[in-house]
Formats: C-alpha cells, sequence, structure tokens
C-alpha cells in the first residue's frame, strides 16, 4: 500500500529556502516600499477632477496593477510561511488592510494601503536621526497612551460641568457632553477662545474660575505632559543608540581581546611546560 502524502524533494525545499530569504530581504522590501509610495502617490493625484478627467483611466489601471501587485506579495507569503505567516503581527496587519481593499464599495478605503509603510520605516534606519527618531516614537507609545487616558478623564469632568453649567444659554458650546468636549478643545488649542469665553463670562461673571480650569489642566500641564513624554523618549533613544557599524567594530575588538588574552594565556603555558621539560633533562 502506497502511502499517499507527498514528500518535499530537495530541489523543492531549496526553491522554498531561497523564496523566504526573498521574501525577507532588503531589495524586496524596498521594491514593496516603492510601490507603496507610488500609490500614495496615484491616491493623491486621483482627488483631483482635472487629472481623473484627463488620466482618470491610467490612475485606475496603475492603481488597480498594484493593488494585485500586493495580492500577489502576501499569498506568497501565506504559501511560503504557512502556518508561521498568522504567527507575525505584520503579515496579519497586511492581510486585513489588503483584504478590506479588495472588499465592494471599498474605493474610499484605499488609502488604508497608505498604512502598510509605517512597519517598513525600519529600513530607513541607516540615518542616526531617523534611527533615533524611530525608537523614540516605539518608547513613547506606552507613555503617551497612560497622557491620554489623563485627558480623557479631563475632557469627561470638565465636560459634563460644562454642560451643566452653561447648557441652558449656550447650546452652541455646551448643549451636550459631545459639544462641551469639542469646545473644549478649541479652548485647549486656543481656537477662537476670546469669542468662545466673552459671551460666557458676561452671563456668568464667576465662569473664569472654570476657564481658569480648562487652561491650568488641558492646555498647560497635559499638553506639555505629553511634550516632556515625546522629548525624554527621543533623549532616551539618542542616549542608548549605537551605530551599527560601531556596536559591530566594538563587538570584534572584544572577540580579538578574548583571542589575544587566550594566545598569551597559551604562551604562557608552552614556556612553563618548556621549563618542566628542561628541568628534567637536567
Amino acid at each position: 500500500m502506497t502511502s499517499t502524502r507527498t514528500k518535499k524533494t530537495p530541489l523543492n525545499i531549496t526553491f522554498h529556502s531561497k523564496l523566504e530569504v526573498l521574501l525577507d530581504s532588503r531589495t524586496f522590501n524596498l521594491v514593496v516600499v516603492g510601490l507603496i509610495l507610488l500609490n500614495a502617490t496615484v491616491i493623491g493625484l486621483e482627488t483631483s477632477q482635472e487629472m481623473v478627467r484627463d488620466f482618470g483611466y491610467t490612475l485606475f489601471l496603475i492603481e488597480y496593477t498594484i493593488l494585485g501587485l500586493f495580492v500577489v506579495e502576501v499569498l506568497t507569503r501565506m504559501i511560503v510561511l504557512q502556518r508561521k505567516f498568522f504567527k507575525k503581527g505584520l503579515n496579519i496587519f497586511d492581510f486585513i488592510i489588503i483584504t478590506v481593499s479588495l472588499l465592494p464599495h471599498a474605493a474610499g478605503l484605499s488609502i488604508l494601503r497608505l498604512f502598510r509603510v509605517v512597519p517598513s520605516l525600519t529600513f530607513f534606519e541607516m540615518s542616526p536621526h531617523m534611527r533615533h527618531i524611530i525608537q523614540a516614537v516605539r518608547h513613547v507609545i506606552p507613555s503617551t497612551l497612560s497622557v491620554a487616558f489623563l485627558m480623557i478623564v479631563a475632557f469627561y469632568v470638565l465636560g459634563v460641568i460644562g454642560v451643566e453649567l452653561f447648557s441652558k444659554d449656550f447650546p452652541k458650546q455646551f448643549g451636550d457632553l459631545p459639544w462641551s468636549v469639542f469646545t473644549l478643545f478649541r479652548l485647549m488649542v486656543y481656537d477662537d477662545y476670546g469669542i468662545i469665553t466673552r459671551p460666557i463670562l458676561e452671563k456668568y461673571p464667576f465662569a473664569w474660575i472654570y476657564f481658569l480650569m480648562i487652561t491650568l489642566i488641558l492646555a498647560f500641564v497635559l499638553i506639555n505632559l505629553f511634550v516632556a513624554v515625546v522629548v525624554t523618549a527621543l533623549q532616551r533613544a539618542i542616549n542608548t543608540d549605537r551605530d551599527p557599524v560601531e556596536a559591530k567594530v566594538t563587538q570584534e575588538m572584544r572577540i580579538l581581546a578574548g583571542d589575544e588574552k587566550m594566545i598569551q594565556d597559551l604562551k604562557k603555558e608552552i614556556q612553563e611546560l618548556k621549563e618542566i621539560i628542561m628541568a628534567l633533562k637536567k
């Protein structure tokens, strides 16, 4: 009875390995990044009515050709990596974006394909400045989540207070919680600060206490806290970062230093053996 299970030949294994190396190579990923940037350019041109009128068919053809290449790339990765494909978060990220792009009436979601360039930023880390920024972004995310939580709490509490105090006379600014939060955001970034606050202060003279709280908590404390977190992460990245070439040279120097010490120890042992042999001859 012959087994129905097929075995991979060495030729198939070699081809599979070469294809996996190709998919992980820097050149291949740079080509993918180039296609993503080209796709971004096409999507930007499609926002112009004149460009669509004059070159609409060409832009459509380029966009969907690139989408087809992305589909081939993702399918190839799935075939080559098999179960390992879904064990990597970036692969799942690419799979979701490409799948959404293929859905009917997803033309407005084509911009999501631009987010594929985010994981590829690591290929631009050759520049020390870019490497520092990318590393700072990686370190800053957990801290910014904490600051964002504090902002949400502050916006919610101050927004509820604004609705309770001013919703009756100023419904456009504090009519409900969403409008109140939007007004707080405008006050935080000083968008028409005087236009918003002056009528309320004329109606409620003691409202300055509320607006002072907004300015101190949202504009001064939380925004500056967010900036401090980003600056600290960037400074930490600069202090802890080492150039890849320098790190490799340092590692090689350590290896050579270890080898030199080993050689010195061997010379010392050989010398001791020579002395012992000479003593025995005497």
